[in-house]
């Protein structure tokens, strides 16, 4: 990427402006014309780097935006991240026994270092990225007075209930991290099976009860349903029949039966 500043313009500029926008920051209008507001924006992102703020984008900042223009989901949080997503990352950190230093909505290097020390202790690649898997993980530590979650609603969090739905024996269809119809199902199936209101929304007694099946883990038990075929249950939770057979060798592929227990890995 060439070296951008005030006054360029063109595709390299638009991909920084949305590089921005995804990590929590505000250039103003993705248009591809650097301006005044945009400018700001790579300042305020070179602050929380410890970079130099001169609002240029080059070859000390640019290798801490590309990351920002390849992960399409704001909420897979990296040192430069801002926002309310950081905050919950940190708060969570801390009641986990990770200090991320200030709890400012900034992901500098010592809630890059927490994030590390948290992956090592769960047993996760120590990537200092807050994925998927590391949010599951994290899932038992953020704050269930915070969560309220219900049909329509998308992102990281629905994606972390339908995992533990999952994992719990409650299938919310594809793990997509899309509130739907199967998972508001899922969720009053759940709730009826826990003794909670049954709403099929996931507030904070229902997000509590599903953090017991939360974790850094990657696979799941899944009791065969009539009609199930193993195609079928790669396409249900995003994998393929292979992954399948590699963590069940004894399985014969061509007869599978009603409450057989299969793991499954599953990709969030």
């Amino acid at each position: 990427m060439r070296t951008l500043r005030r006054g360029d313009t063109g595709s390299d500029v638009k991909s920084l402006q949305t590089a921005l926008t995804r990590a929590g920051y505000d250039p103003g209008a993705i248009n591809g014309v650097f301006g005044a507001q945009t400018e700001t924006a790579v300042k305020q992102f070179q602050r929380v780097l410890g970079l130099v703020q001169d609002g240029v984008v080059g070859p000390r900042t640019w290798p801490f935006v590309t990351p920002f223009i390849e992960e399409a989901d704001p909420e897979v949080l990296r040192r430069g991240s801002k926002g309310a997503a950081v905050t919950r990352l940190q708060n969570a950190l801390i009641k986990a026994g990770f200090s991320p230093g200030n709890v400012d909505g900034l992901f500098g290097t010592q809630t890059q270092s927490a994030v590390r020390a948290f992956q090592r202790a769960q047993g996760l690649p120590e990537t200092g990225v807050v994925d998927a898997n590391t949010w599951l993980g994290l899932g038992p530590f953020i704050d269930a007075r915070t969560v309220m979650l219900r049909r329509g609603d998308q992102g990281m969090q629905v994606r972390m209930a339908q995992t533990a739905l999952a994992r719990a024996g409650f299938s919310p269809g594809t793990i997509d991290g899309i509130f739907g119809p199967n998972t508001q199902a899922a969720v009053r199936a759940f709730q009826k099976a826990k003794g909670l209101t049954v709403d099929g929304i996931i507030g904070p007694r229902t997000w509590a009860a599903l953090t017991a099946y939360m974790g850094g883990g990657s696979t799941i038990n899944y009791t065969v349903q009539p009609g199930d075929t193993l195609w079928l249950i790669a396409q249900r939770f995003n994998t393929t029949v292979d992954a399948i057979l590699q963590l069940n060798p004894h399985t014969d592929p061509n007869l599978i039966y009603p409450g057989e227990v299969l793991k499954i890995p599953v990709r969030v």
